[in-house]
């Protein structure tokens, strides 16, 4: 009979979850009668949990004491945003440059130019480097870049299927995806707005500063001599992407 009495005893504990209630003051109010109940029987394990969640309940009503001002918070979190830390995106989009422009390479006293000689480009993203030919097409006056994405860092690092798109008053006009070397080639209508776009590994796309246009006077040579060959112009046009 005693081992019936205190098996029932046993039984008749209420969980971790209905203690946990009480202390917080959250129990239906005839779920609280019947735990009140409990503990004027003397239940130790019982009233050991209650003593344990009211401990807890009684340290997180605490914590409320802790809490700052609200216009204090709204201060620091004002100066915070403020001095935040630029993003990569933010740095590279202000460190991308113009490294070297042929165009502005002052020519040497006494030399005659060509006339027809490309404009060669250099730009600088992090640890990127982007390089560019623009040149003319005699026939057709259309406008031919040539260019490829380097890691300075690891130079046999390959940029493959990488974004480029020139655009014309920040309308496209032809894109492309870099082959396994890290080159592409595009080409344009004649344009005094044209700029390039380019998708950089762990950067995302950026749009070059300055604007793209062939050197003055170009177009007294056949572009694909100029550029090494119509076999070179052939692969570059291979991996282009579609419109």
């Amino acid at each position: 009979m005693a081992d019936i009495q205190r098996r029932r005893g046993r039984e008749s504990h209420f969980g971790e979850e209905a203690w946990a209630d009480f202390a917080r003051g959250q129990s239906p109010t005839d779920q609280r009668l019947r735990l009140e109940e409990h503990l004027d029987r003397g239940c130790e394990p019982c009233t050991e949990m209650l003593g344990v969640w009211t401990s807890l309940a009684g340290l997180a009503a605490s914590e409320a004491g802790y809490e700052p001002p609200a216009d204090v918070l709204a201060q620091v979190k004002g100066q915070i945003a403020l001095r935040r830390p630029e993003g990569l995106l933010e740095r590279a989009a202000r460190t991308a440059s113009l490294v070297f422009d042929s165009f502005r390479t002052p020519v040497l006293a006494g030399v005659r130019t060509g006339g027809g000689s490309p404009r060669h480009f250099l730009y600088k993203a992090g640890r990127y480097l982007i390089r560019l030919q623009v040149d003319r097409e005699a026939a057709t006056q259309r406008l031919f870049v040539l260019g490829q994405i380097v890691d300075e860092r690891s130079p046999t690092n390959p940029l493959q299927n990488l974004p480029v798109i020139l655009l014309s008053d920040e309308q496209p006009q032809d894109r492309a995806l870099t082959n396994t070397l890290g080159e592409f080639e595009l080409t344009s209508d004649p344009s005094e707005s044209l700029r390039l776009s380019v998708g950089i590994p762990e950067i995302g796309t950026l749009t070059l500063p300055g604007l793209l246009a062939a050197a003055p006077g170009a177009g007294g040579g056949n572009v694909s001599g100029t550029r090494g060959g119509s076999s070179r112009r052939i692969k570059a046009r291979h991996v282009r992407a579609e419109r």
